[in-house]
């Protein structure tokens, strides 16, 4: 079997697949030779992702001498899945599913399997066929570890990103997926290298992780596994971040798993805030959920307001728990620069207690179809002064309303925000060398002492772009995001109507 050749001098034809041959070939399989109504891309994914770990992990216990490494799985996991069939298959391995996603500390090696296959079900067991023919035709005929990691990470991504439909589609955690170029502007704004400890409290897929992993190796020092980490509250954004991580920046699948399945705003998960090896954090990339629901945090006594929006309350999160000098990027929509109440208090903290030194305000419909107008707040966090003063001096406002703003025609990319980047940190002279344009307008200190004294503290602040026209987005997706919010509401008045009896 080709799957059993080993050695150095072997290698074969995976050597030179690409990222856009291998997803090409998924997607084929996906299309063509499964049931519509089966599982859905999203899910077919998930299944990619248990294949290529089990058969990865399969391929390294079979390599000669010492390029050997000790299996994950059970021992001869893999062929029994290649011999089995039907409810064999079924069975086989819905066991295996079981047993990896256990936690199981005594065992630290499988703990990235244990997010991987955590509360994970096996393809329609009438449906088993179709698995047992991708196993046989797509996983274990080749050497997976032959391809080149980043082919092979970028493929899975691309999987990732055709799943767009199905995790927008899952609104009780209100997924979406950012733009990777996006993250890769925010990752050189935020200067990040090597010696950077990255945290993502809503990390979903990953992205943000592998964009700042990008960043810090650009710089040409080996970057540790305690680089980077996150967490997450959905089950199923774990697993595939947990798998895009790995494959996209050559982690290894025994060490310390770098997605944590947890409630960042819970007190008692406050662990992603510190690394697994007790290093602290020095950047946070964050884009939560834009849900405008309020969340109850009253476990949270170390917050400056409860019951605030969910992405208010992920700011504030940050702003409270990333140690002194540590340097974030949070994405939050308009509402959380104006709202008045909980929102307007962690607002006014905010100011006071970090260096609050640039908004980034970003065109509408760039997070396909939530019809937002998103933000990006960077900030340093400082200590409170004694005198009362305000940490935040200065706050720069670069306004990219006016950019062409849908990701399905005429999509922004990365060349659309070196201006901003040049703006923001021009040359080597940091903050201090930044000067005003029509995009970028300066709010100095006085400014800022008005915006506290205000009562509701607003950050709704332009550039001398404020008198062009705003864009609306998509009509499509305008009225995709009226019909959720419609949605929303007949579900929130149920509630109400059980709760009256």
């Amino acid at each position: 079997m080709a799957a059993e050749r080993d050695g150095v001098g072997t290698r074969g034809p995976e050597r030179h697949w690409t990222a856009k041959g291998i997803f090409d070939r998924w997607q084929r399989f996906f299309e063509q030779k499964t049931s519509v109504k089966a599982l859905t891309r999203l899910e077919f994914t998930e299944h990619i992702a248990y294949l290529l770990f089990l058969k990865l992990d399969h391929e390294r216990a079979q390599r000669s001498g010492m390029f050997a490494s000790q299996p994950i799985a059970p021992a001869d996991s893999w062929p029994r899945l290649v011999l089995a069939s039907g409810e064999d298959l079924h069975g086989a391995l819905t066991r295996l599913m079981v047993e990896l996603g256990r936690p199981n500390p005594q065992d630290p090696r499988r703990a990235v399997a244990s997010v991987l296959f955590q509360d994970s079900r096996p393809w329609p067991v009438d449906r088993m066929a179709e698995l047992g023919r991708l196993i046989i035709e797509e996983f274990d005929p080749y050497r997976w570890s032959d391809v080149k990691r980043d082919e092979l990470g970028v493929a899975f991504s691309l999987m990732i990103a055709d799943c767009r439909d199905d995790i927008r589609a899952k609104r009780e955690t209100g997924q979406f997926l950012t733009p990777p170029y996006l993250l890769k502007v925010i990752a050189k704004a935020l200067a990040l290298t090597s010696h950077d400890r990255l945290v993502d409290a809503a990390v979903g897929v990953g992205t943000s992780l592998i964009a700042a992993h990008r960043e810090m190796a650009a710089h040409g020092d080996r970057v540790d596994a305690s680089a980077i980490a996150g967490a997450d509250i959905d089950v199923q954004m774990c697993r595939l971040a947990t798998m895009n991580v790995l494959l996209n920046t050559g982690r290894q699948f025994h060490d310390v798993p770098p997605i944590l399945r947890a409630d960042s705003l819970n007190v008692k998960e406050r662990l992603v805030l510190r690394h697994e090896r007790d290093v602290a954090a020095t950047v946070a990339i964050c884009n939560p959920p834009f849900k405008s629901v309020e969340t109850n945090t009253e476990q949270r006594n170390d917050f400056w307001a409860q019951n605030a929006t969910l992405p208010a309350n992920f700011l504030q999160h940050l702003a409270i728990t990333l140690p002194k000098g540590a340097r974030a990027a949070v994405f939050v929509p308009d509402g959380v620069l104006f709202h008045r109440g909980a929102a307007a208090t962690i607002r006014r903290e905010l100011l006071k207690n970090c260096t609050v030194h640039t908004l980034l305000r970003l065109p509408t419909g760039m997070f396909h179809d939530t019809g937002s107008k998103p933000n990006v707040l960077f900030f340093t966090k400082a200590v409170r002064r004694p005198t009362g003063e305000p940490a935040t001096d200065e706050l720069w406002v670069y306004d990219a309303r006016d950019l062409h703003h849908t990701d399905t025609e005429n999509p922004l990319t990365e060349d659309d925000f070196a201006e901003f980047l040049e703006a923001y940190r021009p040359g080597e002279e940091g903050f201090s060398g930044r000067a005003e344009s029509s995009r970028f307008k300066r709010y100095d200190r006085d400014a800022v002492r008005k915006i506290l004294e205000s009562p509701g503290a607003s950050l709704d602040l332009r550039a001398d772009l404020a008198d062009a026209p705003d864009g609306f987005g998509d009509p499509r997706d305008i009225a995709r995001s009226i019909m959720d919010h419609l949605g929303d509401a007949q579900r929130s008045f149920e509630l109400v109507l059980d709760s009256l009896g």
